[in-house]
């Protein structure tokens, strides 16, 4: 039986074309946040680390046939490096855009449910892959990154077993307020309508306002208290999204 797939309307399926531009929207997008501050409070020094392990998770999630990765496309702010937090140094794209140039502003990744019949439908890998060099990981703490991943993974298998999930998204702080996250989240969304699946998402404070106003629910809290590194600590909620309509 045929199904249909929601229109992507100004999105796009991310290639291995864009991974560079990711990169650089993903390491300054996630900068100053709190997630970023706890699992790699050392980008500030080495920014390429980061780079360059964002350009490969990224890649790795485009490979696979259980991920679906979009991409939010705008005119590039000629002045965009000055309003990151953020300085990269010079050379870190391939090619520097052209101002107003559509670029990659945005990107969201999700996960597939298990015997999801979507496996394998947003691939697109017609391009060249790009070499990337490997990061050394220098700007990730690693205690921080073991406590997180064991909490988040632990989460998901209590709350997004046998459903969708919402794995990353992020939007260039050049770009922040334009609507791009809440195409890319509502995308995801109706691709939960379409075919009856629930969807989580983890986040923190700033994305849950956004997953919240746009129907989530929130199911736990994951804290971690502050220390020497991050004094802040970090909080994020737990949330799932259900398409189906409340009778």
């Amino acid at each position: 039986m045929p199904y249909s797939t929601p229109s992507f309307g100004t999105l796009r399926l991310a290639s291995p074309k864009d991974i560079q531009r990711i990169g650089v929207v993903a390491t300054c997008g996630f900068f100053g946040g709190p997630v970023c501050a706890w699992y790699r409070p050392f980008t500030v020094q080495y920014p390429m680390d980061t780079l360059e392990s964002y350009c490969q998770i990224f890649s790795d999630f485009i490979k696979s046939p259980r991920h679906a990765v979009l991409v939010a496309v705008d005119s590039y702010e000629a002045l965009e490096s000055t309003i990151s937090k953020l300085k990269l140094p010079s050379g870190e794209e391939d090619v520097i855009p052209v101002a107003g140039e559509q670029v990659v502003v945005g990107v969201g990744v999700w996960a597939l449910e298990d015997g999801s019949r979507r496996i394998g439908e947003f691939q697109n890998a017609k391009d060249a892959w790009p070499e990337m060099p490997q990061s050394q990981n220098r700007d990730q703490h690693k205690e921080h990154n073991e406590i997180l991943g064991e909490r988040a993974h632990a989460a998901q298998e209590k709350y997004f077993a046998g459903i969708a999930e919402l794995e990353m998204l992020v939007v260039h702080p050049a770009y922040q307020g334009h609507g791009h996250g809440g195409a890319l989240v509502r995308w995801g969304l109706e691709l939960a309508g379409t075919d009856g699946v629930q969807q989580g998402v983890i986040g923190p404070e700033k994305g849950m306002k956004l997953y919240k106003s746009l129907g989530f629910k929130l199911v736990d809290e994951l804290q971690w208290p502050g220390d020497e590194i991050t004094p802040d600590g970090l909080k994020l909620g737990v949330l799932r999204f259900d398409p189906t309509p409340v009778e």
